[in-house]
């Protein structure tokens, strides 16, 4: 009989490719609200975890040797969930925290797990809401003597990636569109497949480690911004044209009219890599959410106001 695995969230993104990766060896429910047509070989709970009645009544009569939050973003969820979980059959539980933790603006580069956390000007509450869920399961766990897995990845791609980054360029790209840069376009930036991620997690939840692990995830080398648009348009065979642009100089800020936030991202990802060393090549990678962009192209709306700010920008560039 497969080994049980409870999955918030599960039915887009990174929640999908993990569903995706463990279905194959595990028995997958999932837990969301519905709102995504549902996964396939996974069974799904539809419940709001933000209704502690709600989820009381969805869980109380489920047993799982694992648990993966993909969806939790502040404490209070993840004490909700806790709360109402047979915690007895739980062997191991993954929280997918972030990278947005680290009290970027204070330390050097790559930030590792013992770095100090604070809230930063870039994240500001998310970021702090994942320290605040972070803390309350590292004394959840202690005290339950049970496996906790969290997990810090930088920026997270692949197909189905709800947020406009690999997207916007390949948009950009496919109609030649020139592509505004902050500054010189040399800001470092990180990132992980999908894919990649969902088999960590894999490996984690079936290795023999114990007590409470905090893991950087990520690709082992950071990449400019510069060169990350280059490989998106090396991935579709297009030629980009990138113009840099001095923000701050004006009234912009760097997310007004590009995908990320301008400072260097980078983690120290050698703890993870004792473990978990696989990494897709980034090209292919690139290749793969291309694939899934040009099925989903026609659905996705992007952000008017990105649009109408780097019009603004090329006008006061004298640039067509």
């Amino acid at each position: 009989m497969n080994q049980k695995v409870l999955l918030m969230g599960g039915s887009y993104f990174i929640g999908k490719k993990i569903a995706d990766v463990l279905s194959k060896e595990y028995s997958v429910t999932v837990l969301n609200r519905g709102t995504k047509p549902k996964s396939e070989n996974v069974e799904t709970i539809i419940c709001d975890r933000n209704d502690s009645q709600a989820m009381k009544i969805a869980l109380s009569e489920k047993h799982f040797d694992f648990v993966i939050d993909v969806s939790g973003t502040n404490a209070e969820q993840s004490k909700i969930l806790c709360e109402n979980l047979n915690l007895e059959s739980v062997k191991s539980f993954v929280f997918i925290s972030s990278s947005a933790v680290y009290d970027v603006e204070h330390l050097n580069t790559p930030f590792s797990e013992n770095d100090f956390l604070a809230e930063n000007k870039y994240w500001t509450d998310y970021g702090t809401n994942k320290i605040e869920a972070e803390n309350y399961l590292i004394k959840n766990f202690d005290k339950a003597d049970k496996n906790l897995f969290i997990l810090r990845p930088p920026y997270v791609y692949g197909e189905n990636n709800y947020a406009q980054r690999e997207s916007f360029i390949f948009e950009h790209l496919l109609k030649d569109k020139p592509i505004i840069v902050p500054n010189n376009g040399e800001t470092k930036l990180q990132f992980i497949y999908s894919g990649d991620l969902a088999n960590i997690i894999k490996t984690l939840i079936q290795s023999n480690l114990s007590g409470i692990n905090i893991f950087n995830v990520g690709n082992k080398k950071p990449i400019t911004i510069n060169a990350w648009i280059m490989a998106c348009a090396n991935a579709i065979g297009k030629k980009a044209k990138i113009i840099c642009f001095d923000y701050e100089a004006s009234s912009y800020s760097a997310r007004d009219f590009f995908p990320f936030f301008d400072y260097n991202n980078v983690l120290d990802v050698n703890k993870i890599n004792e473990i978990y060393s696989q990494e897709t090549p980034f090209i292919d990678g690139l290749k793969i959410a291309f694939e899934q962009f040009l099925k989903d192209r026609d659905n996705i709306i992007f952000k008017p106001n990105v649009i109408k700010n780097e019009e603004n920008i090329l006008k006061s560039q004298n640039i067509n």
